[in-house]
């Protein structure tokens, strides 16, 4: 049983390459406003949004979904150095989810979760349309039991899809950024990856504990021609901790992604 929404403050120390198919990468401090929400049609917390749009079956859902990304400055890429820096993006779309199985002790729960997310680019000044993302996947769910020393966990899998708008953000090569050392460039549309996401986290108190890790597989995207592109392993990996300091009265047994 956990509260119905939660709200605190959030440390997130990561490492992460500056793009997908950049070589460098870099270590990263963010401290953030902390919130969850568990309801019965919506649930929330830092970097995602899930919201019921229409149940088909007991088993076949459709939600609007909600994803954050990170912006890079070119100056501080060597593959980038002179373009234009790259502000960050969120994406909302629908997401539609089959609960394809659970164990007999409601502790196990595989997911087939299919998003397709609209991408926009800001600055807080601006809001750009730059493409769309989809990743179907499979999720394997498991909650946090006493032979598992409290910790649960989250594992998916999935081949990564992206428009040819959303591909040029990163990897396209105008005219004008055109040098000795990159040739003009656009991206189609099409496969943009395999993506692999590990994550654990336990619940002590009002505390949150999330080690995580997401790598990307690259090879074979249609954007490998790009001189913006060097790197076929993206990684991404860091630890969350979170202090919820106030709570609802009211509380929720699950979230909604589990059935």
């Amino acid at each position: 049983m956990l509260p119905l929404w939660e709200a605190g403050v959030g440390f997130l120390p990561f490492r992460a390459n500056h793009y997908r198919g950049s070589p460098q990468s870099d270590l990263f401090f963010i401290p953030f406003p902390a919130y969850t929400v568990r309801g019965k049609n919506i649930e929330a917390e830092n970097g995602y949004i899930r919201k019921h749009i229409m149940r088909f079956t007991p088993k076949l859902v459709l939600d609007l979904s909600f994803n954050l990304g990170l912006n890079v400055k070119s100056d501080d890429d060597q593959l980038r150095k002179g373009m234009k820096n790259l502000d960050p993006t969120f994406e909302i779309g629908p997401i539609l989810r089959y609960y394809m199985w659970k164990s007999e002790n409601n502790t196990h729960f595989l997911n087939i979760e299919m998003p397709y997310r609209a991408v926009y680019a800001t600055n807080l000044t601006y809001i750009d349309h730059v493409g769309y993302y989809s990743i179907p996947y499979l999720n394997l769910l498991s909650k946090g039991t006493d032979d598992t020393w409290g910790w649960g966990s989250e594992f998916s899998i999935g081949p990564q899809y992206g428009s040819s708008s959303f591909h040029n953000r990163f990897y396209a090569v105008d005219t004008q950024d055109v040098n000795a050392r990159r040739k003009y460039f656009h991206a189609a549309g099409g496969y943009s990856g395999t993506q692999f996401v590990a994550a654990l986290n336990k619940r002590h108190g009002d505390f949150l504990i999330i080690p995580f890790l997401r790598y990307d597989y690259l090879d074979g995207a249609v954007y490998r021609e790009s001189p913006l592109y060097k790197n076929a392993h993206y990684t991404f990996y860091g630890l969350t901790v979170v202090w919820f300091f106030a709570h609802s009265k009211d509380s929720q047994t699950a979230p909604t992604m589990v059935r």
